[in-house]
């Protein structure tokens, strides 16, 4: 699994674009040695996170593994899909009742609909800056 040193040298990875050569991830980790880079690596290209070039040096993958199929890359960040269908849901449901003169039960049950998405949202959320923490 991926444990929360894989994670942050993986989303690093996601905002540098192009390959990258081991002592080049070194410096941008701010690692000792570059046999503690070629392990992540190493390690990332085992997860399925990156690829090895035939150069030697590494890619990020285009197309997330199964285990983090729940998040999405959007210009370098992680971000969980649920958060995406919830903040859509929710302005769907704003702009509708903004427009619409309805009556206070059908906000009451916009509401009670999306709690649960935001409620998602937020622990997805707080369960990948954990990962990234270490805690």
């Amino acid at each position: 699994m991926v444990d929360s040193e894989v994670l942050q040298a993986y989303l690093k990875l996601l905002r540098h674009s192009g390959s990258i050569g081991v002592r080049e991830f070194q410096r941008l980790m701010n690692y000792n040695s570059p046999g503690k880079a070629k392990f992540i690596l190493e390690k990332l290209a085992r997860l399925g996170l990156v690829e090895r070039l035939e150069s030697g040096e590494y890619k990020v993958k285009e197309k997330l593994p199964f285990y983090l199929s729940s998040y999405m890359v959007l210009k370098g960040i992680l971000l969980p899909r649920v958060l995406v269908f919830t903040i859509f849901t929710t302005v769907f449901a704003l702009t509708y009742t903004t427009l619409v003169k309805i009556p206070l039960d059908t906000i009451i049950a916009f509401t009670i609909i999306l709690l649960p998405y935001w409620i998602e949202s937020v622990k997805t959320i707080l369960t990948l800056k954990k990962l990234q923490k270490g805690v």
